[in-house]
């Protein structure tokens, strides 16, 4: 990765936005035009309880913003920040239901990138998301 990082301009922060949104919606809409392999069907169960773990960290975040869970392991500081970790468990339910082998591979990257605090994720609000801040 060192040596990726040395040869490679790579942004040292991502927008909520950016990784949120945008990316998510062009790696599905490339996935669906090559016709690559999906994800098995039963797969779909999953992403529900990936998906709604998701979006109860995102209220938990919005109600109260300084939260921050008791977690010391691999990837930690990730723990520092419900709602990103909301926001990626949201990605993977999404993945799992729409069977989407990519989105799950993009989620799974961002999440051991910003784990390894290589680089840094925007915490996602609604007001970066709807572009009113």
């Amino acid at each position: 990765m060192d040596w990726l990082q040395e040869n490679v301009n790579l942004p040292r922060r991502l927008s909520a936005r950016l990784w949120l949104i945008t990316l998510p919606s062009a790696i599905v809409s490339f996935e669906r035009r090559t016709k690559t392999p999906r994800l098995p069907k039963a797969a779909r169960a999953l992403g529900l309880l990936a998906g709604g773990a998701g979006v109860a960290l995102g209220f938990m975040a919005l109600r109260s913003p300084d939260t921050r869970i008791a977690y010391d392991g691999p990837m930690a500081n990730l723990g520092r920040s419900p709602a990103i970790a909301g926001g990626l468990l949201g990605l993977a339910g999404a993945a799992f239901i729409t069977r989407s082998t990519f989105l799950l591979l993009y989620t799974l990257g961002l999440a051991a990138v910003a784990g390894s605090e290589r680089m840094e994720i925007e915490e996602p609000t609604s007001a970066t998301l709807l572009g009113t801040d």
